[in-house]
């Protein structure tokens, strides 16, 4: 019996299956990742040595390959990899984080920046990721902080545990995530700290972002960072409900269409604004739950998400009509 392999779940696995399942090129491949064709071959090389594939997979944790083709085929992402976790279970965020630790660790090659949102399957995700020590690598804050998302929560305690998780370069942005003015925002990123970290989104080769789900109703639970942070008030998520509403990427709220629908609050945000992220070649959601299910095809119908890790039960819901439930 051979010895486990050192990559269950992770980017050979799901090489093998874009190579193998889907009959893409090596090239067509490593356009849609962001790595050259050479790291390519040498991820299938490393999932036939360690027996990987054996044209069937042996992923671990499961994966469910038919929902995640399904995804990838109704959004045109370039890769979506679904955890097997099953509809009931009571932490779907566990194997989903494990899931997305593997893989995006080894999307995140020398010289990367590399921005970070933040959320609690986002820190799930990152103490998932295995450490090692590379300087060349940078990591971004991609919002500013709020103390009231707790510790470990926060996106400056997010791009930090990155970096010290990749022994990467920080740029941390000591600035609140929103302001009461935009002539107060405009003053902020002058500054020399701020100013430096802004300046590193238009860099960005890939950004790992959370998927927050609006509540449908005013007592329903937050399932978004952008909420439980605070910085909105009851009359602005309101607001934001009567306006169709479902989730958010970073700061900025969507409806269901993946339309971006609060552009003045944008405007108060010390954050990565829509353009920068469209501009982003590998944007990587993680998100978990059949709750965020609606929020997550919103994110994915915006055109900004282009590689989705997540969990059978979100899946599952993601590929129903809007508003079906079951």
């Amino acid at each position: 019996m051979s010895a486990p392999s050192p990559d269950p779940g992770g980017l050979a696995t799901q090489v093998a299956r874009l190579f193998y399942d889907r009959q893409l090129s090596k090239v067509e491949i490593a356009d849609r990742l962001g790595i050259s064709r050479f790291r390519v071959a040498r991820l299938i090389d490393v999932a036939l040595a360690d027996g990987l594939v054996r044209i069937e997979y042996r992923d671990a944790p499961d994966t469910d390959r038919a929902l995640a083709r399904a995804i990838e085929e109704r959004f045109g992402l370039d890769l979506c990899v679904v955890a097997g976790t099953r509809p009931g279970e009571p932490d779907p965020v566990r194997d989903t984080a494990r899931l997305a630790g593997a893989v995006i660790g080894q999307l995140i090659g020398p010289g990367e920046v590399v921005g970070i949102a933040w959320g609690s399957t986002l820190a799930a995700t990152v103490r998932e990721i295995e450490p090692r020590t590379d300087p060349s690598v940078t990591v971004v804050q991609m919002a500013g902080s709020s103390s009231r998302l707790g510790p470990g929560l926060d996106p400056g305690d997010l791009a930090r545990q990155l970096a010290e998780r990749l022994g990467a370069r920080p740029r941390p942005m000591f600035a609140p995530t929103f302001v009461e003015s935009t002539e107060l925002r405009a003053a902020l990123v002058r500054q020399p700290d701020i100013a430096a970290t802004v300046a590193e989104f238009g860099r960005l080769s890939l950004a790992i972002v959370g998927v927050g789900a609006m509540p449908a109703t005013p007592r329903g639970r937050s399932r978004s960072s952008l909420l439980r942070s605070g910085v909105l008030g009851a009359d602005e998520i309101s607001d934001l409900r009567a306006r169709g509403a479902v989730g958010d990427l970073v700061v900025h709220p969507f409806d269901a269409e993946g339309r971006f629908i609060a552009p003045e609050m944008a405007a108060r945000a010390i954050a990565i604004g829509i353009a920068d992220l469209r501009r982003v070649r590998r944007v990587v959601a993680v998100a978990a739950g059949a709750a965020k299910g609606d929020a997550i095809r919103g994110a994915l119908a915006s055109g900004i998400v282009r590689v989705l890790i997540t969990d059978r039960a979100a899946a599952d819901r993601v590929l129903r009509p809007a508003g079906v439930r079951r």
